[in-house]
């Protein structure tokens, strides 16, 4: 058996190519929109790719089962879950399955087990080798529903239909979970850093027996109890997930090119453009964007968190400009955006802001700050106004007195409680979180922002004083 992860961070996503070689047949289990990466593993171990099978409606990425199969000259067979009903039905599937089919390649052997509780048509995909044993699985790939130390979370679809998921997270957990046997393995959809669990552990796999004993979301409570402690403390999900689950369902659009054939635009195109509705959005450092940007840009930082912040905080219904300052990133900033279903993305500033600045347009700034500086400032200033855009996690693990504690991804519904008439300092962990979230209220005519450079591990650094 040939088996191949490919984990993608950030969004902590992980993906699987299976191949057999006896009939050098391969399957590709919960693939990214990417796909080249499959294909080029497939080609390089003499694979052909037969199948591609969906754990689940996925909903913090665009799922690439379309585009693999229309890259491959729509030969594989696309097999989705045949439960949940026809508002889970993933229609652009080939075959729905249920517990009983099967899936056959040379010694290999796919069945499949209803584990619903994160999504209500959730399964696992069970492997065989029918070499060792035609009824025990060796490798479970679990999908969402069973994590590294967690299990995924049962309150993405609102609170109507929280109370249903998590008593069938319950059942499958307690229940379901018995047919396997401890030494199966488990490869899940995700790793740390992704927000579809509240705990996932950093390795990459485990067994069915090390997260019976292990894993705190496996330990057996009354049905309430355990309910209570899973949602506790769960970190805010993205606005974006509830449209992934629409485009999922139907089925995402085929991007083909659009990775590789991104338009270059000359610095009167992008001024022009500005005033066609379209989305500056600037990836360059947050020390950068502070020195100069063009006005009204939003600044996500380049880098692995960049289509989870993306989500949270661009509209869907804009085309989007890139402004970079290195060329060798606009691939990879397209490809994160796809991934997260940005598909009107028009191109690129050509020569980056450099060209912005000697074709003579206008430029603004953001003002930057230490905490040193924000201390003294707060004592004196009695108009000036911190605000928090950390998780409510790290805001309860200390904050500024007298700050104010917005999520940074909650920050456009909530712009109405921040004085735009009085100075605004933006405190994060680090100052990444804080760029974004300054660069907003500039966009919504907050005049004197502030980010506060290092944020909280620098104010903790220095030693000043925090309240919890």
């Amino acid at each position: 058996m040939q088996f191949h992860q490919r984990f993608v961070p950030g969004l902590a996503i992980a993906s699987y190519i299976v191949g057999d070689e006896k009939s050098s047949e391969a399957a590709v289990i919960d693939p990214t929109r990417d796909v080249d990466d499959y294909i080029d593993f497939a080609k390089d171990n003499n694979l052909h790719i037969k199948h591609i099978i969906e754990t689940h409606v996925h909903a913090d990425f665009v799922c690439g089962s379309r585009e693999l199969k229309a890259r491959l000259n729509d030969e594989p067979t696309i097999h989705c879950s045949g439960y949940g009903g026809k508002d889970w039905t993933q229609s652009f599937a080939d075959q729905h399955v249920k517990e009983g089919d099967t899936i056959t390649m040379g010694d290999l052997k796919f069945g499949f087990k209803h584990v619903p509780g994160h999504t209500p048509e959730h399964i696992s995909i069970n492997l065989f080798d029918m070499t060792r044993s035609k009824e025990t699985p060796w490798v479970m790939f679990s999908g969402d529903f069973l994590f590294v130390g967690d299990v995924g979370r049962p309150d993405l679809l609102g609170e109507e239909a929280q109370k249903e998921l998590a008593h069938q997270l319950y059942e499958s957990v307690f229940e379901r979970l018995k047919e396997f046997a401890d030494f199966t393995e488990v490869y899940p959809a995700h790793g740390a850093g992704s927000l579809c669990g509240k705990a996932i552990g950093s390795r990459r796999s485990s067994t069915v027996g090390y997260e019976r004993r292990f894993n705190p979301a496996l330990q057996k409570q009354p049905e309430a109890q355990w309910v209570e402690s899973l949602l506790n403390e769960m970190p805010l999900s993205p606005p974006y997930f509830k449209r992934m689950k629409q485009v999922n369902t139907q089925g995402p659009a085929i991007i083909e090119n659009r990775l590789s054939d991104q338009k270059r635009w000359d610095a009167r195109q992008v001024h022009e453009r500005v005033c066609d509705d379209c989305l500056i959005v600037d990836v360059r450092s947050k020390e950068s964007f502070a020195a100069a940007h063009i006005p009204n840009a939003i600044n996500i930082p380049f880098g692995s968190n960049l289509p989870t912040w993306a989500g949270w905080v661009l509209p869907y219904d804009r085309p989007i400009l890139v402004i970079s300052d290195d060329p060798s990133q606009i691939k990879q900033v397209v490809t994160h955006l796809l991934r997260v279903g940005f598909d009107d993305i028009e191109g690129y500033l050509e020569g980056g802001i450099g060209s912005w600045e000697t074709s003579g347009f206008p430029l603004s700034t953001l003002n930057t700050m230490s905490v040193h500086d924000l201390a003294s400032r707060r004592k004196t200033e009695k108009q000036l106004t911190i605000l928090d855009v950390r998780t409510d996690k790290e805001w309860n693990d200390g904050h500024i007195e007298g700050a104010i504690h917005i999520h940074g991804g909650r920050l456009q519904e909530r712009v109405d409680e921040l004085p735009s008439d009085k100075p605004v300092a933006v405190v994060c962990g680090s100052g990444y979180r804080a760029s974004i979230a300054s660069s907003f209220l500039k966009r919504e005519g907050f005049e004197d922002v502030t980010n506060i450079m290092g944020g909280m591990s620098a104010w903790k650094a220095a030693e000043l004083p925090t309240v919890s």
